[in-house]
């Protein structure tokens, strides 16, 4: 499966729409991670055969009943989505992780810093990807999401 994902679009919906049309052609949907949930709501009713996953970032704190963190399940892999704004700076992978192991999850992707990022964290018995695909509406960065069976392979790109 591939999945589109997104953060910090804070408004820029436009960028959204231009990865998604690059893509539509192989993209089973799209993860959002907080900070634009109304762009969002707008592209699930532009792409309804899209799936969407999203959540709600600090900036987002009056879209009522969109949660701020949940686990969600792509080809049978648990991924915790957050934007991450109660994490702090101080550790916040390892917080991320932490939470990550917590919920059972083998990944956590997550928002708020504007900064690409993809790395693993040794976690007891485990290792949790930690992903980050950068702040899609001011520097145009997103990522992509594919698994097969058990494996999530995660990348990064730009759109101008």
């Amino acid at each position: 499966m591939k999945f589109l994902v997104f953060a910090d679009s804070h408004g820029k919906v436009n960028r959204m729409v231009d990865a998604i049309e690059m893509h539509k052609n192989n993209t089973d949907g799209v993860i959002f991670l907080g900070d634009g949930v109304h762009d969002i709501e707008y592209l699930k009713e532009y792409y309804p055969t899209l799936a969407f996953y999203y959540v709600k970032g600090n900036c987002d704190m009056l879209c009522g009943s969109v949660l701020i963190e949940q686990i969600i399940t792509i080809d049978g892999i648990k991924i915790l989505i957050t934007h991450s704004h109660l994490y702090g700076s101080a550790n916040r992978y390892e917080k991320l992780a932490e939470r990550a192991y917590e919920r059972g999850a083998s990944a956590v992707f997550f928002g708020h810093t504007h900064l690409p990022t993809d790395d693993i964290i040794e976690m007891n018995d485990k290792s949790i990807k930690i992903f980050n695909p950068g702040s899609v509406g001011y520097e145009g960065h997103y990522g992509i999401l594919n698994t097969s069976g058990n494996v999530l392979v995660t990348s990064h790109t730009k759109i101008l």
